[in-house]
């Protein structure tokens, strides 16, 4: 259940991430709140209760900051990717105050870069997340060949697991990329 709600969060942020901010914040927020819920081994049915809260705080908090909205919707993409880093970063070690320092740092990060360069950068940030969903659920599910994708064990999966992520981000930007190109052209032909 738990990788099959990631890998439906993870293609909608990929693959439709910077269309709508409100979308965004709703997926990123259930998402990153299911994470964190998952990595101090909750439950199914708290890690949902924990998602859903964690999506209408992610809303809420974008309605009450309209004015900073991009910064929002940057802040939760970039948790959701530092998590995801930790994660890998962190292997077998489990520092909750530094796990805490670094998905907050970079999150604040990307929620900066978010405001600076607008759907450009969420539409690879949204990209970046999404695929680090789609990966973590996937390898979760076949954790016997394809367990590298939720957590590399070596040098050589490692890099195996980094060029998956980036090769998926790039096609998911791509196909954000395309579609609004499309708008664009939709808009100019009304």
């Amino acid at each position: 259940m738990s990788e099959l709600v990631l890998l439906a969060a993870g293609v909608v942020l990929c693959f439709a991430g910077a269309r709508s901010f409100r979308l965004t914040v709703l997926v990123g927020g259930f998402a990153l709140s299911w994470l964190l819920a998952d990595a101090f081994d909750a439950s199914t049915a708290t890690t949902f209760v924990v998602a859903i809260v964690g999506a209408i705080a992610a809303f809420v908090l974008s309605l009450i900051l309209a004015r900073i909205v991009i910064f929002v919707v940057g802040t939760v993409i970039g948790a959701m990717i530092g998590a995801r880093l930790f994660a890998l970063l962190s292997g077998d070690t489990h520092s909750w105050l530094l796990a805490l320092m670094f998905v907050a740092s970079f999150g604040l990060v990307c929620g900066f870069l978010a405001q600076r360069m607008g759907r450009a950068f969420l539409r690879w940030g949204t990209a970046l997340a999404g695929a680090a969903l789609i990966m973590s659920a996937v390898g979760s599910m076949l954790s016997g060949d394809l367990g590298l994708l939720e957590r590399p064990e070596d040098t050589l999966q490692s890099t195996v697991h980094t060029i998956t992520w980036l090769v998926l981000a790039i096609v998911g930007q791509q196909v954000q990329s395309r579609s609004r190109e499309a708008e664009k052209a939709d808009a100019k032909r009304s």
